[in-house]
């Protein structure tokens, strides 16, 4: 039995302000959760074949030729509800191919919306939760023809209605084997700040924090481990078998846990392996002596959510962090010699232009290396969506409508005039001539001047032509 496993296009997010050329200035990324389910899959016998549509930039007809050559006898989807329609899309040119096919969606779309996306004739099952191992069971009870009711984490039709069984989720992470990344293109991946040929991995899954922007489906609730032993042996084998100069590190907070982290930092140092590597971190769960634990390890560059220079802004997102605990943890990392990507958001609920200005002020006197600047977005079953609902300034079936492809107008921002002031920030932040010096003086090869140059144009053609 042949599995295919797709990744969709990403283009075409309509509730995005940020244009499609800086995204791709930004980088490409592999579709670690296929990957890994790849590799369960394959792990029990089955032929698999990752299609990343993606990042291959495929069309209609390339999409067609491909699926007629793979032939899946079952088709599983990434799907995020941002790109749910791009998804049902692909989902219908599987059917229109070979009606055969069995269509599986899975990722977070289906913890909020599985109703809906087995809605379509097009899609025949859904699973809500962790799919590594639910998925493989899914297949092995269609290879051998045996009842499907009682898969955990499946979401199937029983004649007019859609049964959603329990969340499937892994308590244990060092199950799993480490991610098919030899199925991807990698050659087509890219990070505007990392070395190439790089690879993703991930340390954790779950966030403990509860911020109102974010959703909180079952999944994210609990935090989970990987053994740093385990990580740093997936670090060693993507050096040794796919040449990774740097490693980028993909989960919500690289420090979650000190302890953690420090175990990470201390199994790199012990085995004296020389890479760079990335991610994501809280400036509440860093301190000095850290950070210049993980510069040793070979942390070059942290990715930071402020998201408001306002802390009467980010107390209303519940984001947990003070404003002074910014400053610090900034002053920190680069004190450790590491850089820094902060992410802004503007237009939230009760912006002011005073509050929003404040924001844009304090992303430039933190200095760090770049910054992205998003408009509030009210995503659906968000604290946010329902604060915005209560003052009726989104309609309450939007994402539900979004969900059936019968929606095509991007939900309302929430402030008057956001995506100027979102505009306002990009530019006054980057095309500042401090910045710009900063930024020549700090370059030392080639590719890291081609990825200035890209991003920069991208950044004007946006600004003269919208797009």
């Amino acid at each position: 039995m042949k599995i295919l496993l797709i990744n969709p296009p990403y283009s075409g997010n309509i509730n995005t302000w940020t244009p499609e050329s800086t995204n791709r200035a930004i980088g490409v990324q592999p579709p670690l959760g296929l990957a890994y389910l790849a590799a369960v899959l394959r792990g029990a016998g089955f032929e698999v074949e990752v299609l990343d549509i993606n990042a291959l930039g495929l069309g209609e007809e390339g999409v067609r030729v491909r699926i007629r050559q793979i032939k899946p006898d079952i088709a599983g989807i990434t799907v995020m509800t941002l790109l749910a329609q791009n998804a049902i899309k692909v989902a219908r040119l599987l059917k229109d191919v070979d009606s055969s096919i069995k269509v599986v969606l899975g990722g977070p779309h289906l913890s909020i919306f599985a109703k809906e996306a087995l809605s379509f004739d097009c899609v025949d099952y859904g699973i809500y939760g962790e799919g590594e191992f639910a998925f493989l069971d899914l297949a092995q009870k269609i290879s051998s023809r045996q009842p499907l009711e009682e898969i955990q984490g499946l979401v199937y039709k029983s004649g007019k209605d859609v049964v959603i069984n329990p969340v499937a989720l892994i308590n244990d992470l060092d199950q799993l084997p480490f991610p098919a990344l030899d199925l991807l293109p990698r050659e087509k991946y890219s990070l505007a700040n990392a070395a190439h040929p790089f690879s993703s991995i991930v340390t954790t899954r779950g966030c403990p924090w509860q911020c109102a922007f974010c959703l909180r489906d079952p999944v994210n609730v609990k935090l989970r481990f990987r053994s740093p032993a385990l990580v740093v042996d997936e670090i060693e084998r993507n050096i040794l078998d796919f040449g990774a100069r740097e490693i980028n590190i993909c989960n919500d907070s690289l420090t979650a846990s000190r302890e953690h982290i420090e175990g990470i930092c201390n199994q790199i140092l012990k085995r004296k392996i020389k890479i760079r590597w990335q991610g994501p971190s809280r400036v509440n769960t860093v301190t000095q002596d850290l950070l210049l634990l993980m510069k040793k390890a070979g942390c070059h560059a942290l990715r930071y959510g402020v998201e408001s220079g306002s802390q009467e802004i980010l107390d209303k997102m519940r984001k947990g962090i003070t404003i002074k605990q910014i400053e610090d943890a900034f002053k920190w990392t680069k004190r450790a010699g590491i850089e820094i990507m902060a992410y802004f958001m503007l237009g939230y609920l009760d912006e002011t232009p005073q509050t929003m200005q404040r924001t844009i002020d304090f992303a430039k006197r933190l200095s760090c290396d770049g910054a992205i600047f998003a408009v509030a977005t009210p995503l659906p079953d968000t604290e946010l969506f329902h604060q915005a609902l209560a003052r009726n300034l989104v309609d309450s079936s939007y994402w539900s409508n979004f969900s059936l492809c019968k929606e095509t107008a991007r939900i309302n921002y929430l402030v008057p005039d956001a995506e100027a002031w979102a505009r306002r920030a990009l530019w006054s932040f980057y095309f500042r001539p401090s910045y710009i010096l900063g930024r020549l003086m700090k370059i030392r090869s080639w590719d890291a001047l081609k990825k200035y140059f890209l991003g920069a144009k991208s950044f004007l053609c946006f600004r003269m032509y919208k797009r």
